[in-house]
């Protein structure tokens, strides 16, 4: 017991010591002198070797689970004490452990003490222990063997440990560009959602988005978001050391890294472009909010909003050509994109051409904007409508006219008059007149005036015509000729939405257009209930009222058209141009010359470096046949080997009546022809001559046929050219009219400055087909390769096959392949040879035969 209670009295010590070593920092040396010891301990202490503090660090610790008692643990094998047990037996108890510890080996006690369980140590204890544990002296061998050892751990892992770096930092890298690319697409996305605003499908949208100004601010801080992000991305593919590393080390990605980095810039640029543009739109903006072709009294533009247009259209100009420069060399596919933004790439990407060039007309037309928007002086131009019907050489009959006045950019009101209250009233001033001497031996009707002017398939030269026609008929003068289509109304009601007459409860959209104009205009029946609707007996004046109520509504609605409608309108207006279903002649030369750089001018080509064909048709019927006839034309071109070309052309005219027409049956046609000055001809036929053959007074015409080729097909027994409108000079006036002889052109004195022509009447009876031929040879032009030139006339849609055929000869050593066409002539259009994809060697029939 005595043992027992000493320890119990010493308890409270070592934890004091142990309570004030967690307290403050400990080192090695300061460990031992900490350590308490019990009263056998300081026994051993005199009489054998105490254990070191290196062994007592390396006894084991206690489980960190289950708490160290505070005195020594009972020997498993004895049997706990009992309280009956006498003090006696515990004195010998204790004897007989004294005497066993006296028997102990100095050894055997340190064995003893190591196994012996030690109370739980601070943490800072621990740490120590596992200092002492780590930097105890080493042998030589142990350390060489340390050093061996960790060498091989970091030549192996050294590599692995560098690679993961990069991987890790070109990931990073890659992650950064990606994200600022795609939120500054997401940006110009977002510009694009801002600024949309009200067209004919959402006429709800009063104020186009374009127009407002917290949608414009929005826009620009869109854009200069997306700029922000394209210039970091710039700035990483710049600077990284790891990308140029990349482009310097590894050639598969250079055309990456390129790509992006034109991809980058074209995205900076054109950040600056919608930049600058918003903030003109945010100066012109308040004045724009009102229908823009509405209230001639308050200016649209003035002088100081033409300057500032201008200086905003030279600060774009070489962000513009940057653009398109860099455009020219990005490839698309070398770009981490997905397909279908790839394809919208693409698709951008080709406007560009055409963005570039209107961006250069814009520039060009700033210069003369104050003369053509009437800023400093109005300005007044002829309106005038184009029936295709009965065909004439700009595209169509002038049946109707009206005056339109521009002042600073405001447009008047129209209202379409009939030309013949000008021309066929009593005391007109083109009683008698006669066309101009170079249009007077095929003319054939006197009283000529404004409605038969455009004689010149040549615009410009029709439209001087005309203003000196108007200064003598209405005596005042014009700034321009203005002449539509009914094409080009159709393009504008598909932009606009359906129009309402509401007098004749009519619905009339870009489909049906054409077919209830010429309901009202030449069905009796249309014609009988426009003079019911409008209470007018007189049929001629009825039939062009319901076309004077549509052409008012429609100009009401681009008067009225929102800012996007009329942005629609622009382009569709360009594109009309290039058609020639819209023709614009304007009086101030610097003005004209502008549509004739960029083709807008419904010119003659006249150049002498390539060959030429326009087909122009002039319908001298006096009737509406023209719509029910199809022209279709087949060309084969052969070359020589000096690079002249023979022409082989086919005509023909296919007229299938479906509907009544207005005036005669019989379809009389003056086609000319023009081709290059050094074209001569080789051969004609088809051409009506003056030798009466049949009909009239001259016997009836067989049932079957007339011309020996069948160049004439009619349904049986009606072989006849019957009642014709009364032309100068016709010797069967009031009298049934023969079919004559036909023959080759008429007339090869061209009418046209700088180019030759061949030309003759092509009569065609009701749903008869009559086909005429015409050859020429065209000297070499000093170019190549070969290139023709085909103009469309306005109001037609010829059906073209063409050839164009290189000498034949040994197919190896030719240099092209030839080119074949077959379809609708839409606008002028450029051919030329192509290149040979297969050669045969020695065989002389080197190119199929041309299309039927």
């Amino acid at each position: 017991m005595a043992l027992v209670n000493d320890n119990a009295d010493k308890q409270p010590a070592f934890e004091q010591n142990i309570a004030e070593a967690g307290d403050q920092q400990v080192t090695p040396g300061q460990i031992e002198e900490s350590i308490p010891t019990t009263p056998n301990e300081q026994e051993d202490e005199k009489g054998a070797s105490a254990i070191s503090l290196t062994e007592y660090a390396s006894a084991p610790l206690p489980s960190p689970i289950t708490p160290m008692p505070t005195t020594p643990a009972p020997a498993t094998d004895m049997v706990p004490e009992s309280p009956l047990a006498s003090k006696e037996d515990t004195t010998n108890a204790a004897e007989k452990a004294e005497s066993e510890k006296a028997e102990t080996t100095p050894g055997e006690s340190v064995a003893a003490a190591a196994t012996t369980p030690l109370p739980p140590l601070k943490p800072q204890i621990w740490a120590a222990r596992l200092h002492l544990s780590i930097f105890q002296p080493l042998t030589r061998r142990q350390k060489l063997s340390l050093g061996l050892r960790l060498l091989l751990v970091f030549s192996i892992l050294a590599p692995l440990a560098g690679g993961i770096v990069y991987g890790l930092s070109g990931l990073s890298t890659y992650n950064a560009l990606r994200a600022h690319a795609n939120q500054g697409i997401q940006h110009l996305q977002n510009v694009k959602s801002l600024l949309s605003g009200s067209t004919s499908q959402n006429p709800a949208q009063k104020t186009p988005n374009l127009l407002n100004p917290q949608r414009i601010q929005q826009a620009q801080e869109e854009i200069n978001a997306a700029r922000m992000d394209f210039t970091s991305a710039q700035q990483i593919l710049d600077n990284s050391s790891l990308v140029h590393l990349v482009e310097t080390n590894f050639s598969s990605y250079q055309q990456q890294i390129v790509a992006a980095r034109q991809a980058l810039r074209i995205g900076i640029e054109a950040t600056y472009v919608g930049n600058d543009a918003l903030t003109l739109v945010s100066k012109l903006a308040p004045k724009l909010h009102t229908p823009l072709l509405g209230n001639t009294k308050d200016p649209l533009f003035t002088s100081t909003d033409i300057a500032q247009i201008q200086q905003t259209l030279d600060q774009l100009q070489p962000r513009i050509e940057r653009i398109t420069n860099e455009a020219q060399q990005l490839q698309i596919s070398a770009l981490p994109l997905s397909e279908k933004q790839r394809a919208q790439a693409q698709q951008y990407l080709q406007m560009l051409p055409q963005l570039k060039q209107g961006f250069s007309l814009l520039e060009s037309l700033a210069g003369v904007a104050n003369w053509l928007l009437g800023v400093n002086t109005p300005r007044t131009f002829l309106l005038q409508t184009m029936d295709r019907g009965e065909l004439r050489a700009t595209g169509g009959f002038n049946g109707q006219y009206a005056e339109v006045t521009v002042t600073g950019g405001r447009v008047s009101p129209i209202t379409l008059k009939d030309i013949a209250l000008l021309e066929y009233a009593p005391d007109t001033p083109t009683s008698g007149q006669a066309a101009p001497e170079a249009y007077r031996s095929w003319w054939p009707f006197d009283n000529w005036g404004i409605r038969d002017a455009n004689l010149s398939a040549d615009f410009p030269t029709s439209a001087k015509i005309i203003t000196n026609l108007y200064h003598t008929e209405v005596k005042r003068d014009i700034d321009g000729v203005i002449m539509f289509s009914p094409f080009m109304i159709q393009r504008v009601l598909a932009v606009t939405g359906p129009l309402t007459i509401s007098e004749y409860n009519e619905t009339v959209t870009s489909q049906n257009l054409e077919e209830r104009l010429h309901y009202y205009q030449l069905d009796n029946a249309g014609i009988r209930r426009s003079e019911l609707i409008e209470h007018v007996e007189d049929p001629a004046q009825a039939r062009k009222l319901f076309t004077s109520r549509v052409e008012k509504a429609l100009m009401q609605r681009i008067q009225n058209a929102p800012v996007n409608d009329l942005l629609q309108l622009a382009t569709m207006f360009l594109h009309s141009l290039q058609t020639k279903d819209l023709e614009v002649y304007l009086g101030n030369p610097q003005a004209q010359a502008l549509l004739s750089r960029y083709g807008y001018a419904a010119e003659i080509d006249r150049a002498t470096t390539h060959d030429g064909l326009y087909i122009v048709q002039e319908n001298v019927s006096a009737s509406k046949a023209s719509q029910f006839t199809r022209s279709i034309f087949k060309d084969t071109v052969s070359l020589d080997a000096q690079g002249g070309a023979t022409h082989v052309l086919q005509l023909r005219l296919a007229y299938n009546q479906i509907n009544s027409v207005y005036g005669l049956d019989t379809l009389r046609d003056y086609v000319r022809i023009y081709v290059p000055p050094t074209a001569k001809l080789l051969s004609g036929d088809g051409f009506y001559t003056n030798d009466p053959l049949c009909g009239g007074g001259f016997g009836t015409c067989p049932r079957d046929g007339i011309y020996p080729q069948q160049e004439l097909i009619c349904p049986p027994g009606q072989y006849e050219a019957g009642a014709s409108a009364p032309m100068l000079n016709d010797p069967y006036y009031h009298q049934w009219h023969p079919l004559n002889k036909i023959g080759g052109p008429s007339s090869s004195q061209s009418d046209e400055p700088g180019r030759a022509m061949f030309a003759g009447y092509l009569v065609v009876p009701k749903n008869c087909t009559l086909t005429a031929t015409v050859s020429w040879y065209v000297p070499p032009m000093g170019t190549a390769p070969y290139q023709l030139l085909i103009q469309r006339q306005s109001g037609t849609f010829p059906e073209w096959d063409l050839s164009l055929l290189p000498p034949t000869g040994n197919c190896a050593s030719l240099s092209s392949a030839g080119t074949y066409f077959n379809g609708t002539l839409t606008q002028d259009q450029s051919f030329q040879l192509k290149s040979p994809q297969q050669a045969l060697a020695h065989d002389s029939n080197c190119y199929p035969g041309p299309g039927v």
